[in-house]
Protein backbone atom coordinates (compact mmCIF):
# COMPACT_ATOMS: atom_id res chain seq x y z
CA UNK A 1 0.00 0.00 0.00
CA UNK A 2 1.26 3.53 -0.78
CA UNK A 3 2.03 5.94 1.68
CA UNK A 4 -0.39 8.34 2.12
CA UNK A 5 0.38 11.95 1.33
CA UNK A 6 -0.08 13.97 4.41
CA UNK A 7 -1.47 17.05 6.02
CA UNK A 8 -2.34 18.40 9.24
CA UNK A 9 -5.21 20.82 8.10
CA UNK A 10 -8.60 21.17 9.37
CA UNK A 11 -10.63 17.66 8.26
CA UNK A 12 -12.70 18.53 5.05
CA UNK A 13 -16.43 19.31 5.06
CA UNK A 14 -18.92 16.59 3.50
CA UNK A 15 -21.26 15.03 5.62
CA UNK A 16 -24.89 16.18 4.92
CA UNK A 17 -28.08 15.21 6.81
CA UNK A 18 -28.71 12.48 5.16
CA UNK A 19 -25.10 10.86 6.45
CA UNK A 20 -25.75 12.95 9.80
CA UNK A 21 -28.84 10.64 10.28
CA UNK A 22 -26.93 7.48 9.10
CA UNK A 23 -23.89 8.31 11.73
CA UNK A 24 -26.65 9.19 14.65
CA UNK A 25 -28.90 6.27 14.31
CA UNK A 26 -25.62 3.80 13.75
CA UNK A 27 -24.23 5.39 16.82
CA UNK A 28 -26.52 4.56 19.05
CA UNK A 29 -28.98 1.62 17.76
CA UNK A 30 -26.80 -1.53 18.11
CA UNK A 31 -26.28 -2.53 21.48
CA UNK A 32 -29.15 -0.57 22.51
CA UNK A 33 -31.68 -2.39 20.17
CA UNK A 34 -30.22 -6.03 20.08
CA UNK A 35 -27.97 -6.50 24.24
CA UNK A 36 -29.97 -4.30 26.34
CA UNK A 37 -33.78 -5.37 25.98
CA UNK A 38 -32.36 -8.85 27.04
CA UNK A 39 -29.91 -7.61 30.01
CA UNK A 40 -32.41 -4.85 31.25
CA UNK A 41 -35.46 -7.68 31.09
CA UNK A 42 -33.00 -9.84 33.18
CA UNK A 43 -32.30 -7.38 36.20
CA UNK A 44 -35.52 -6.10 36.56
CA UNK A 45 -38.49 -7.78 34.77
CA UNK A 46 -41.35 -5.69 32.90
CA UNK A 47 -40.47 -3.01 35.11
CA UNK A 48 -37.35 -2.14 32.97
CA UNK A 49 -39.89 -1.08 30.41
CA UNK A 50 -40.44 2.02 32.87
CA UNK A 51 -36.56 2.86 32.46
CA UNK A 52 -36.61 2.57 28.74
CA UNK A 53 -39.49 5.12 28.85
CA UNK A 54 -38.09 7.87 31.06
CA UNK A 55 -34.53 6.93 29.09
CA UNK A 56 -36.13 7.59 25.79
CA UNK A 57 -38.40 10.80 27.36
CA UNK A 58 -34.54 12.20 28.34
CA UNK A 59 -33.37 11.57 24.60
CA UNK A 60 -34.44 14.22 22.67
CA UNK A 61 -33.30 17.27 24.79
CA UNK A 62 -30.19 15.35 25.93
CA UNK A 63 -29.02 15.02 22.01
CA UNK A 64 -30.67 18.16 21.12
CA UNK A 65 -28.27 20.24 23.45
CA UNK A 66 -25.50 18.77 21.95
CA UNK A 67 -26.48 19.10 18.60
CA UNK A 68 -26.74 22.79 19.60
CA UNK A 69 -23.62 22.93 20.98
CA UNK A 70 -22.02 21.39 17.40
CA UNK A 71 -23.52 24.34 15.24
CA UNK A 72 -21.90 26.67 17.49
CA UNK A 73 -18.31 24.85 17.66
CA UNK A 74 -18.50 22.44 14.79
CA UNK A 75 -15.09 21.05 15.76
CA UNK A 76 -13.81 17.31 16.00
CA UNK A 77 -12.88 18.18 19.60
CA UNK A 78 -16.23 18.25 20.40
CA UNK A 79 -16.70 17.93 24.64
CA UNK A 80 -13.77 19.42 24.97
CA UNK A 81 -14.19 22.34 22.96
CA UNK A 82 -18.04 23.14 24.57
CA UNK A 83 -15.93 22.36 28.24
CA UNK A 84 -13.38 24.86 27.28
CA UNK A 85 -15.44 27.95 26.10
CA UNK A 86 -16.91 27.57 29.28
CA UNK A 87 -14.68 26.70 31.96
CA UNK A 88 -11.16 27.18 30.13
CA UNK A 89 -8.37 25.21 28.69
CA UNK A 90 -7.29 22.89 32.27
CA UNK A 91 -10.72 21.23 32.42
CA UNK A 92 -11.28 21.35 29.22
CA UNK A 93 -7.84 19.22 28.69
CA UNK A 94 -8.79 16.93 31.56
CA UNK A 95 -11.86 16.31 29.71
CA UNK A 96 -10.07 15.30 26.84
CA UNK A 97 -7.73 12.43 28.57
CA UNK A 98 -11.34 11.25 30.52
CA UNK A 99 -13.08 10.85 27.13
CA UNK A 100 -10.29 9.32 25.10
CA UNK A 101 -9.68 6.29 28.32
CA UNK A 102 -13.80 6.39 28.43
CA UNK A 103 -14.11 5.67 24.95
CA UNK A 104 -11.43 3.63 24.61
CA UNK A 105 -12.63 1.10 27.61
CA UNK A 106 -16.80 0.90 25.95
CA UNK A 107 -16.22 0.58 22.10
CA UNK A 108 -14.72 -2.90 22.25
CA UNK A 109 -18.34 -3.89 23.88
CA UNK A 110 -19.81 -3.37 20.03
CA UNK A 111 -16.87 -5.83 19.01
CA UNK A 112 -17.76 -8.37 21.74
CA UNK A 113 -21.33 -8.66 21.15
CA UNK A 114 -21.32 -8.88 17.64
CA UNK A 115 -19.21 -12.57 18.46
CA UNK A 116 -21.49 -13.33 20.75
CA UNK A 117 -24.08 -13.47 18.10
CA UNK A 118 -22.49 -15.07 16.08
CA UNK A 119 -20.74 -17.87 18.05
CA UNK A 120 -24.97 -18.36 19.25
CA UNK A 121 -24.84 -20.19 15.48
CA UNK A 122 -22.34 -23.02 16.36
CA UNK A 123 -21.26 -22.58 19.83
CA UNK A 124 -23.93 -21.09 22.42
CA UNK A 125 -21.19 -20.76 24.96
CA UNK A 126 -17.81 -20.20 23.81
CA UNK A 127 -15.37 -18.89 26.42
CA UNK A 128 -14.68 -15.55 27.38
CA UNK A 129 -11.37 -15.56 25.86
CA UNK A 130 -12.06 -16.52 22.59
CA UNK A 131 -15.13 -13.79 22.75
CA UNK A 132 -12.01 -11.43 23.35
CA UNK A 133 -10.13 -12.48 20.42
CA UNK A 134 -12.54 -12.40 17.76
CA UNK A 135 -14.01 -9.16 19.17
CA UNK A 136 -10.89 -7.81 18.68
CA UNK A 137 -10.69 -8.80 14.93
CA UNK A 138 -14.24 -7.06 14.39
CA UNK A 139 -12.63 -3.71 15.93
CA UNK A 140 -9.46 -3.93 13.73
CA UNK A 141 -12.20 -4.46 10.71
CA UNK A 142 -13.72 -1.23 11.55
CA UNK A 143 -10.40 0.62 11.98
CA UNK A 144 -9.56 -0.29 8.51
CA UNK A 145 -12.92 0.17 7.09
CA UNK A 146 -13.28 3.59 8.40
CA UNK A 147 -9.83 4.09 6.37
CA UNK A 148 -12.26 4.60 3.16
CA UNK A 149 -13.42 7.82 3.77
CA UNK A 150 -16.46 9.13 5.56
CA UNK A 151 -17.73 9.39 2.08
CA UNK A 152 -17.63 5.60 1.14
CA UNK A 153 -18.14 4.43 4.87
CA UNK A 154 -21.22 6.45 5.33
CA UNK A 155 -23.07 5.48 1.60
CA UNK A 156 -22.17 1.79 2.35
CA UNK A 157 -23.74 2.56 6.32
CA UNK A 158 -26.65 3.59 5.09
CA UNK A 159 -28.14 1.31 2.58
CA UNK A 160 -27.20 -1.75 5.39
CA UNK A 161 -28.73 -0.10 7.95
CA UNK A 162 -31.94 0.55 6.03
CA UNK A 163 -32.02 -3.10 5.42
CA UNK A 164 -31.51 -4.02 8.79
CA UNK A 165 -33.76 -1.41 10.43
CA UNK A 166 -37.00 -3.04 8.08
CA UNK A 167 -35.76 -6.50 9.39
CA UNK A 168 -36.11 -5.31 12.91
CA UNK A 169 -39.61 -4.16 12.37
CA UNK A 170 -40.35 -7.37 10.39
CA UNK A 171 -38.98 -9.47 13.79
CA UNK A 172 -40.88 -7.15 16.21
CA UNK A 173 -44.17 -7.64 13.55
CA UNK A 174 -43.86 -11.68 13.54
CA UNK A 175 -42.74 -11.67 17.32
CA UNK A 176 -45.71 -10.17 19.05
CA UNK A 177 -48.42 -12.65 17.83
CA UNK A 178 -46.64 -14.86 20.22
CA UNK A 179 -46.87 -12.74 23.13
CA UNK A 180 -48.14 -13.32 26.82
CA UNK A 181 -49.50 -10.53 28.60
CA UNK A 182 -49.19 -13.04 32.21
CA UNK A 183 -45.72 -11.76 31.30
CA UNK A 184 -46.22 -8.48 32.65
CA UNK A 185 -46.82 -9.98 36.49
CA UNK A 186 -45.10 -9.38 38.82
CA UNK A 187 -44.13 -6.33 37.26
CA UNK A 188 -41.36 -5.75 39.91
CA UNK A 189 -40.06 -9.61 40.58
CA UNK A 190 -36.91 -7.97 41.83
CA UNK A 191 -38.76 -5.14 43.80
CA UNK A 192 -38.65 -1.25 42.66
CA UNK A 193 -34.96 -0.50 43.42
CA UNK A 194 -34.10 -3.03 40.14
CA UNK A 195 -35.04 0.09 38.47
CA UNK A 196 -31.74 1.63 39.74
CA UNK A 197 -29.91 -1.66 37.68
CA UNK A 198 -32.38 -0.98 34.61
CA UNK A 199 -31.50 2.56 34.23
CA UNK A 200 -27.83 1.92 34.36
CA UNK A 201 -27.93 -1.15 31.83
CA UNK A 202 -30.40 0.89 29.60
CA UNK A 203 -28.04 4.09 29.65
CA UNK A 204 -25.61 2.31 28.02
CA UNK A 205 -27.89 2.13 24.70
CA UNK A 206 -28.15 5.76 25.00
CA UNK A 207 -24.64 7.14 24.36
CA UNK A 208 -24.36 7.96 21.43
CA UNK A 209 -26.25 10.85 20.82
CA UNK A 210 -22.95 13.14 21.65
CA UNK A 211 -20.92 10.73 18.91
CA UNK A 212 -22.01 13.49 16.55
CA UNK A 213 -20.22 16.46 18.18
CA UNK A 214 -16.50 15.18 17.07
CA UNK A 215 -17.81 14.79 13.18
CA UNK A 216 -19.50 18.27 13.48
CA UNK A 217 -15.67 19.63 11.90
CA UNK A 218 -16.95 17.49 8.73
CA UNK A 219 -20.79 18.33 9.05
CA UNK A 220 -22.16 20.92 5.58
CA UNK A 221 -23.49 23.88 7.08
CA UNK A 222 -23.73 22.34 10.42
CA UNK A 223 -26.28 25.09 11.47
CA UNK A 224 -29.00 23.80 9.04
CA UNK A 225 -28.22 20.31 8.93
CA UNK A 226 -27.84 19.33 12.56
CA UNK A 227 -31.52 20.17 13.05
CA UNK A 228 -32.77 18.83 10.36
CA UNK A 229 -31.19 15.37 11.52
CA UNK A 230 -31.93 15.17 14.96
CA UNK A 231 -35.71 14.98 15.13
CA UNK A 232 -35.91 12.02 12.79
CA UNK A 233 -33.32 9.97 13.99
CA UNK A 234 -34.76 10.51 17.92
CA UNK A 235 -37.59 9.41 17.03
CA UNK A 236 -36.88 6.14 15.09
CA UNK A 237 -34.18 5.12 17.41
CA UNK A 238 -36.76 5.75 20.66
CA UNK A 239 -39.60 3.77 18.77
CA UNK A 240 -37.22 0.81 17.75
CA UNK A 241 -35.61 0.70 21.12
CA UNK A 242 -39.14 0.63 23.19
CA UNK A 243 -40.89 -1.78 20.66
CA UNK A 244 -38.24 -4.23 20.81
CA UNK A 245 -37.97 -3.63 24.54
CA UNK A 246 -41.99 -4.36 24.96
CA UNK A 247 -41.32 -7.66 22.23
CA UNK A 248 -38.29 -9.23 25.06
CA UNK A 249 -40.86 -8.69 27.76
CA UNK A 250 -43.80 -9.74 26.36
CA UNK A 251 -42.23 -12.81 23.74
CA UNK A 252 -39.48 -14.00 26.21
CA UNK A 253 -40.27 -16.02 29.19
CA UNK A 254 -38.72 -14.77 32.68
CA UNK A 255 -36.62 -18.03 33.48
CA UNK A 256 -34.91 -18.38 30.41
CA UNK A 257 -31.29 -19.17 30.39
CA UNK A 258 -29.08 -15.72 31.34
CA UNK A 259 -27.27 -16.09 28.00
CA UNK A 260 -30.26 -16.59 25.73
CA UNK A 261 -31.91 -13.38 27.39
CA UNK A 262 -28.35 -11.32 26.66
CA UNK A 263 -28.98 -12.54 22.69
CA UNK A 264 -32.80 -12.35 23.24
CA UNK A 265 -33.28 -10.79 19.61
CA UNK A 266 -32.40 -14.49 18.59
CA UNK A 267 -34.74 -15.83 21.12
CA UNK A 268 -37.54 -14.06 19.84
CA UNK A 269 -36.90 -15.25 16.20
CA UNK A 270 -36.75 -19.01 17.56
CA UNK A 271 -39.97 -18.65 19.51
CA UNK A 272 -41.81 -16.67 16.47
CA UNK A 273 -39.96 -18.64 13.75
CA UNK A 274 -38.06 -21.93 14.41
CA UNK A 275 -33.86 -21.95 14.38
CA UNK A 276 -33.39 -21.76 11.22
CA UNK A 277 -34.93 -17.93 10.85
CA UNK A 278 -32.77 -17.64 14.27
CA UNK A 279 -29.55 -18.11 12.20
CA UNK A 280 -30.37 -15.47 9.76
CA UNK A 281 -31.18 -13.10 12.59
CA UNK A 282 -27.93 -13.77 14.42
CA UNK A 283 -26.12 -12.98 11.02
CA UNK A 284 -28.27 -9.53 10.82
CA UNK A 285 -27.31 -8.84 14.56
CA UNK A 286 -23.96 -9.33 13.92
CA UNK A 287 -24.37 -6.89 10.86
CA UNK A 288 -25.93 -4.01 12.45
CA UNK A 289 -23.61 -4.42 15.52
CA UNK A 290 -20.66 -3.81 13.07
CA UNK A 291 -22.60 -1.13 11.77
CA UNK A 292 -22.60 0.24 15.15
CA UNK A 293 -18.97 -0.12 15.92
CA UNK A 294 -17.95 1.48 12.67
CA UNK A 295 -19.98 4.68 13.30
CA UNK A 296 -17.91 4.50 17.15
CA UNK A 297 -14.64 3.62 15.42
CA UNK A 298 -15.19 7.00 13.37
CA UNK A 299 -16.51 9.09 16.40
CA UNK A 300 -13.63 8.36 18.28
CA UNK A 301 -11.05 8.44 15.99
CA UNK A 302 -11.34 12.27 15.32
CA UNK A 303 -11.69 12.58 19.33
CA UNK A 304 -7.97 11.24 19.20
CA UNK A 305 -6.70 13.43 16.20
CA UNK A 306 -8.73 16.50 17.78
CA UNK A 307 -6.83 15.73 21.06
CA UNK A 308 -3.57 15.23 19.23
CA UNK A 309 -4.18 18.80 17.60
CA UNK A 310 -4.08 20.00 21.09
CA UNK A 311 -0.80 18.78 22.20
CA UNK A 312 -1.84 15.93 24.43
CA UNK A 313 -1.49 12.82 22.17
CA UNK A 314 1.76 12.62 19.79
CA UNK A 315 1.70 14.93 16.61
CA UNK A 316 1.72 11.93 14.45
CA UNK A 317 -1.91 11.31 15.20
CA UNK A 318 -3.13 14.47 13.82
CA UNK A 319 -2.11 13.35 10.25
CA UNK A 320 -5.02 13.80 7.65
CA UNK A 321 -4.98 11.99 4.18
CA UNK A 322 -5.29 14.27 1.60
CA UNK A 323 -6.53 11.76 -0.73
CA UNK A 324 -9.87 11.08 1.33
CA UNK A 325 -9.48 13.08 4.28
CA UNK A 326 -9.08 10.38 6.74
CA UNK A 327 -7.07 11.19 10.28
CA UNK A 328 -5.72 7.95 9.62
CA UNK A 329 -2.97 8.70 12.28
CA UNK A 330 -5.70 8.76 14.68
CA UNK A 331 -7.36 5.52 13.52
CA UNK A 332 -4.13 3.41 13.36
CA UNK A 333 -3.85 4.35 16.99
CA UNK A 334 -6.87 2.55 18.23
CA UNK A 335 -5.39 -0.60 16.95
CA UNK A 336 -3.25 -0.53 20.69
CA UNK A 337 -6.03 1.57 22.64
CA UNK A 338 -8.64 -0.74 21.94
CA UNK A 339 -5.72 -3.60 22.87
CA UNK A 340 -4.66 -2.44 25.86
CA UNK A 341 -7.87 -2.66 27.13
CA UNK A 342 -9.11 -6.09 25.68
CA UNK A 343 -6.10 -7.62 27.35
CA UNK A 344 -7.35 -6.24 30.96
CA UNK A 345 -10.59 -7.73 30.24
CA UNK A 346 -8.72 -11.15 29.17
CA UNK A 347 -6.25 -11.25 32.18
CA UNK A 348 -8.79 -10.86 34.96
CA UNK A 349 -11.04 -13.38 32.99
CA UNK A 350 -14.25 -10.48 33.09
CA UNK A 351 -16.87 -10.31 30.38
CA UNK A 352 -17.87 -7.24 28.57
CA UNK A 353 -20.45 -6.16 31.56
CA UNK A 354 -18.05 -4.71 33.26
CA UNK A 355 -17.08 -2.69 30.08
CA UNK A 356 -20.84 -1.87 30.23
CA UNK A 357 -21.47 -0.50 34.04
CA UNK A 358 -17.95 1.37 34.15
CA UNK A 359 -18.20 3.26 31.19
CA UNK A 360 -21.87 4.31 31.56
CA UNK A 361 -21.10 5.69 34.62
CA UNK A 362 -18.16 7.87 32.89
CA UNK A 363 -20.57 8.88 30.28
CA UNK A 364 -22.80 9.97 32.61
CA UNK A 365 -20.90 11.95 34.48
CA UNK A 366 -19.29 14.06 31.36
CA UNK A 367 -22.41 14.56 30.16
CA UNK A 368 -23.43 16.55 33.43
CA UNK A 369 -20.17 18.35 32.92
CA UNK A 370 -21.15 19.07 29.31
CA UNK A 371 -24.59 20.29 30.20
CA UNK A 372 -23.08 22.46 33.01
CA UNK A 373 -20.79 23.98 30.05
CA UNK A 374 -23.86 24.55 27.84
CA UNK A 375 -25.78 26.26 30.60
CA UNK A 376 -23.38 29.31 30.27
CA UNK A 377 -22.78 28.60 26.20
CA UNK A 378 -26.74 28.82 25.31
CA UNK A 379 -29.22 31.42 25.09
CA UNK A 380 -32.75 31.38 24.18
CA UNK A 381 -35.37 30.75 27.34
CA UNK A 382 -36.76 27.16 26.21
CA UNK A 383 -33.16 26.35 25.70
CA UNK A 384 -31.78 27.14 28.40
CA UNK A 385 -35.13 25.77 30.45
CA UNK A 386 -34.88 22.19 28.76
CA UNK A 387 -30.96 22.06 29.15
CA UNK A 388 -31.71 23.26 33.14
CA UNK A 389 -34.35 20.02 33.09
CA UNK A 390 -31.63 17.86 31.88
CA UNK A 391 -29.13 18.79 34.16
CA UNK A 392 -31.76 17.86 37.03
CA UNK A 393 -32.66 14.96 35.80
CA UNK A 394 -29.27 13.42 34.72
CA UNK A 395 -28.48 14.29 38.54
CA UNK A 396 -31.12 12.44 40.07
CA UNK A 397 -30.06 9.55 38.14
CA UNK A 398 -25.95 9.46 39.41
CA UNK A 399 -26.79 7.62 42.24
CA UNK A 400 -27.93 4.87 40.98
CA UNK A 401 -24.90 4.18 39.19
CA UNK A 402 -23.48 3.21 42.82
CA UNK A 403 -20.63 0.98 42.92
CA UNK A 404 -19.73 2.31 38.46
CA UNK A 405 -19.07 5.64 39.80
CA UNK A 406 -16.02 4.20 41.56
CA UNK A 407 -14.55 3.40 37.65
CA UNK A 408 -15.51 6.77 36.58
CA UNK A 409 -13.13 8.12 39.50
CA UNK A 410 -10.58 6.23 38.51
CA UNK A 411 -10.86 7.54 35.03
CA UNK A 412 -10.82 11.12 36.07
CA UNK A 413 -7.97 10.75 38.99
CA UNK A 414 -5.97 9.29 36.09
CA UNK A 415 -6.82 11.91 33.93
CA UNK A 416 -6.16 14.53 36.66
CA UNK A 417 -2.38 13.09 36.99
CA UNK A 418 -1.60 12.66 33.52
CA UNK A 419 -2.42 16.48 32.93
CA UNK A 420 -0.88 17.35 36.06
CA UNK A 421 2.67 16.10 35.65
CA UNK A 422 2.58 17.36 31.34
CA UNK A 423 1.81 20.73 33.15
CA UNK A 424 4.99 20.34 34.99
CA UNK A 425 7.12 19.25 32.40
CA UNK A 426 6.54 21.41 29.59
CA UNK A 427 7.40 24.97 29.44
CA UNK A 428 5.01 28.00 29.23
CA UNK A 429 4.45 29.09 25.30
CA UNK A 430 3.23 32.06 24.12
CA UNK A 431 -0.07 32.99 24.57
CA UNK A 432 -2.71 31.64 22.62
CA UNK A 433 -6.06 33.13 21.22
CA UNK A 434 -8.74 33.54 23.70
CA UNK A 435 -11.58 30.51 23.32
CA UNK A 436 -14.11 32.45 24.10
CA UNK A 437 -13.46 34.03 20.34
CA UNK A 438 -16.04 32.31 17.85
CA UNK A 439 -14.02 31.81 14.55
CA UNK A 440 -15.46 33.72 11.82
CA UNK A 441 -17.50 30.32 10.37
CA UNK A 442 -19.02 29.83 13.61
CA UNK A 443 -22.38 31.42 14.03
CA UNK A 444 -23.22 33.02 17.02
CA UNK A 445 -25.21 31.67 20.29
CA UNK A 446 -28.40 34.09 19.04
CA UNK A 447 -28.20 32.47 15.56
CA UNK A 448 -27.89 29.26 16.75
CA UNK A 449 -30.77 30.13 19.07
CA UNK A 450 -32.92 31.91 16.44
CA UNK A 451 -33.16 28.57 13.89
CA UNK A 452 -35.72 26.82 16.99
Amino acid sequence: MATPVTSTTSLTRSLRAPGLIVHYVSSVIGVGVLIIPGHAAEAAGPLSLLAWLLLIVYSYPFALIFARLSMLYPTSRGIPEFIERAFGRRPAQISSVFLVLTLLVANPVLGLAAIRYLFTIWDPDPSNLTVIGYGFLVVLASILFNLLGIKVSTRLQATLLTVLVAFLVVVIAVSLPHAEPANLTPFAPHGWGALGSALIICFFGFIGWENAAPVAEEVVDPPRTFPRAIFLAVFLVGALYFLMAVTVILVVPADVASGEQITAFTTLLKIASGQSIAIVGNIVAVVLLILATNAWVLGTSRVIYATARDGLLPSALTRVSRRNGVPYGALLFLIPGYGVFLGILALTGRDETLIITASSAAFLLIFLVTFLAARKLLVGRGIRALNMTIIVVTVVIIPFFRDSLLYAVAFFLIAFLLITMRRRTTTPTAEEPSAEEPSAEEPSAEEVSSRD
